[in-house]
C-alpha cells in the first residue's frame, strides 16, 4: 500500500451565517490526514461537524458556510485556492461521493442507464457505447442481478439496498482517487448494511481508491478502516490506526464513545452513556482555545 498522503486538512475553521448577520463556528481547526489507497474513519455524534468536513473537500458547502482559514490539500494542490470553475472539474472524476439516503440521492425520473452513462459521458468524455459497457461493468461489480433490465428501470422500481449499490457504481466508476462516503449504510437494514459495507472495501482495493468513511457506528469503523478521526464540536479529539484506538484510546471522549456502544461479546456490559458534564467541559475547552487534554 502506497503510503504518501492523499489528502491533508490543515488547521481548517469554517462557518455558517447566523441570524442578523453573525457567524456560528463549526470547524474549529480541524486537521486530519488520509493516506493513499486507505480507509479513514470519521466518527463523532449528530452535530459535532463530520458531514461539513466531506463537503468543505468536496466544494460544495451550502449557502452561508464559508471557510475562514487553513487549507485541503489533494493530490499536491491546495483546494482552497482554487476557482469554483476548477473544484467543479474535480468533482465525480477525482473524487466522488456516496450520500446517506440513496432514493434521494437518485434523480426519480431518470432511468439507471442515463443517471451512470451521463457521469461517464461528462466526466470521462466517453461516447455512448463505451460509457454503457462500463456502466455494466460497474453495475456487475457491485453484484446487481440481471444489470440489463435495472438499466432500464427507475430508482422507485427498486429496493434501497439496489439503489444503494448504483449510487456506489456511480461513485467508483470515473475510477476517483477519492470517494467520501457519508454514512452510506444508515438508511439501510442490519443484513443489507454488512454487504454494502464489505462491497465498499472490496471496490476501494480493487480500484486503490482512498475512502474517507464519515459515521456514527463505531462497529462499521470496525469492519471497513484502516484509520480513524474522532471528533467532536468540529476538532480532532484522536487520530490513529483503528487497531491502536479502539485497544488504547488516548481521549476520554473516544474512551466515552467506546463505552457507549453495545458488545455482543459482553451481554451482561452496561452501556454507559455520555455525560452532559463531559459534553460541556470539552466544549468550554475547545471555544476557549484552552487545548483538549487527554485525561
Amino acid at each position: 500500500m502506497n503510503t504518501s498522503p492523499l489528502l491533508e486538512v490543515r488547521n481548517l475553521s469554517l462557518s455558517v451565517r447566523g441570524p442578523r448577520g453573525t457567524r456560528t463556528p463549526i470547524l474549529r481547526g480541524l486537521s486530519l490526514c488520509l493516506e493513499s489507497q486507505a480507509v479513514h474513519g470519521l466518527v463523532g455524534e449528530s452535530g459535532g461537524g463530520k458531514t461539513m468536513v466531506g463537503k468543505a473537500i468536496l466544494g460544495v458547502l451550502p449557502d452561508g458556510a464559508r471557510i475562514d482559514s487553513g487549507s485541503i490539500w489533494f493530490d499536491g494542490q491546495d483546494l482552497t485556492l482554487l476557482r469554483p470553475t476548477e473544484r467543479r472539474r474535480l468533482l465525480g472524476r477525482s473524487m466522488s461521493m456516496i450520500l446517506q439516503n440513496p432514493m434521494t440521492a437518485l434523480n426519480p425520473v431518470m432511468r439507471i442507464e442515463t443517471q451512470i452513462t451521463d457521469v461517464l459521458q461528462f466526466h470521462m468524455g466517453m461516447k455512448k457505447k463505451a460509457a454503457r459497457a462500463r456502466a455494466l461493468e460497474m453495475l456487475e461489480a457491485v453484484r446487481i442481478r440481471d444489470p440489463e433490465r435495472v438499466m432500464k428501470q427507475h430508482p422507485h422500481q427498486l429496493s434501497g439496498g439496489m439503489c444503494q449499490r448504483i449510487v456506489i457504481a456511480i461513485a467508483f466508476a470515473c475510477r476517483p482517487k477519492l470517494i467520501i462516503a457519508d454514512e452510506p449504510t444508515t438508511a439501510l437494514d442490519v443484513t443489507v448494511q454488512h454487504q454494502i459495507l464489505r462491497l465498499i472495501r472490496e471496490l476501494q482495493e480493487q480500484f486503490g481508491t482512498s475512502v474517507l468513511f464519515v459515521t456514527h457506528d463505531l462497529g462499521v469503523v470496525a469492519k471497513v478502516c484502516d484509520a480513524i478521526s474522532v471528533i467532536f464540536a468540529g476538532t480532532i479529539l484522536e487520530s490513529g490506526t483503528t487497531h491502536d484506538v479502539f485497544r488504547l484510546p488516548k481521549h476520554r471522549y473516544t474512551q466515552a464513545l467506546l463505552d457507549a456502544v453495545p458488545r455482543y461479546d459482553r451481554p451482561n456490559r452496561l452501556l454507559q452513556p455520555i455525560s452532559s458534564t463531559l459534553h460541556a467541559e470539552l466544549f468550554d475547552e475547545i471555544v476557549n482555545h484552552q487545548g483538549v487534554s487527554a485525561a
